[in-house]
């Protein structure tokens, strides 16, 4: 298989698997779902820990990484290319980010006002201060994080920051020789955080990985190509580091084993994916692939919320097996229901779906 092509398939093939971790980053709780505290509870917390709080915490980098290099991918640079690129951009990250965080607006209004439904929601003063921050992002309870009210959506927010800014970036890579990326590497893990600047729609997270993934773009860079010189050594790793960052957890120096883990963790999954599909262990599918705006737009807090409380009153878990079997299944049960509300809504209204998924 050709690299190019085989790149092209990698970038495809990932794109649902990375949103399913998302869906495992939100489902985390380091307390059973109900609020009580399970301290006899090890396989809970272990699978927990591991797949949301250690490997799935690869997606969204990750995400950043694909999303900066398909930005100047085959791509001479120029401000034709980058007002072309930014109308582009309009439909597949504005419009999709108004529609869906203003339908929860309207939804969660409405749902507060039904007597038999407005228990499972907290009621608020909709102003039109509340709807505008709400839009583009309100603090969070710790005061250091700024997120719009569909939560998910800060990546998309802070996306479109990062592509906006994208001659900047372009300039100081072309002319620091990729050093400036080194910057925003050591920045990102030693932990500077713009949010605590009080700017919102900045993350250095976005920054740093989008700015690699631009990097390896500008410079016309084979991702698989590049990463597979680390081939052997990510298999070896990031297992390690995984399960380093998992037994760590708690510890001061945990956050520089967990960064250590999302950098190789990132080669890991570049190489795997390639080796699967060269081998033809796996095959891409082009509908999982073009679902995956959709379940990450609408699995939260539409249904993997609602799914864990439906979940804890028809199950009510009372061991460590019955947590763990939560756990797992409100993963499953609210991608599969996602995958088959999309599936519905492309067939019985195709512009919709395009248009609510950025005509993905």
């Amino acid at each position: 298989m050709q690299i190019d092509k085989l790149q092209s398939e990698a970038i495809n093939f990932l794109r649902f698997p990375l949103i399913v971790g998302v869906v495992f980053i939100h489902n985390y709780s380091p307390i059973a779902f109900g609020g009580e505290v399970m301290v006899d509870a090890p396989f809970f917390h272990v699978f927990s820990e591991l797949f949301s709080q250690v490997i799935g915490r690869v997606a969204v980098p990750l995400f950043f990484f694909i999303s900066g290099f398909l930005f100047f991918y085959r791509t001479n640079f120029n401000a034709q290319v980058y007002t072309t690129k930014l109308k582009k951009r309009i439909r597949s990250l504005l419009i999709p980010y108004l529609f869906w965080n203003i339908s929860f607006l309207v939804f969660y209004y409405v749902v507060t006002h039904i007597p038999a439904m407005s228990s499972w929601f907290k009621g608020v003063d909709y102003s039109w201060e509340y709807i505008l921050s709400s839009l583009w992002g309100r603090l969070d309870e710790t005061g250091t994080a700024a997120y719009p009210v569909a939560y998910q959506f800060w990546f998309i927010r802070d996306l479109m920051v990062a592509v906006v800014l994208t001659p900047l970036l372009y300039v100081l890579l072309k002319y620091s020789k990729g050093y400036f990326v080194l910057l925003l590497g050591l920045l990102w893990f030693w932990g500077f955080s713009i949010p605590y600047l009080g700017i919102r729609g900045f993350s250095m997270s976005a920054l740093f990985f989008f700015a690699a993934g631009t990097c390896l773009g500008i410079y016309r860079l084979n991702i698989l190509e590049v990463f597979g010189h680390w081939r052997k050594f990510s298999f070896g790793a990031y297992p390690l580091l995984a399960l380093v960052d998992l037994c760590t957890k708690g510890t001061s120096y945990n956050v520089y084993i967990h960064q250590a883990g999302i950098l190789v963790g990132i080669v890991f999954c570049f190489n795997l994916t390639a080796w699967l599909l060269k081998d033809r262990k796996v095959k891409t599918s082009a509908f999982l692939s073009s679902a995956s705006f959709f379940v990450f737009a609408i699995h939260d807090p539409w249904l993997l919320s609602q799914i864990r409380k439906i979940l804890t009153k028809v199950l009510t878990p009372d061991s460590d097996g019955m947590w763990t079997l939560l756990y797992f299944l409100n993963v499953i049960l609210t991608v599969g229901i996602a995958l088959l509300l999309y599936a519905l809504l492309k067939r019985m209204l195709p512009r919709f779906t395009r248009l609510i998924t950025g005509g993905r």
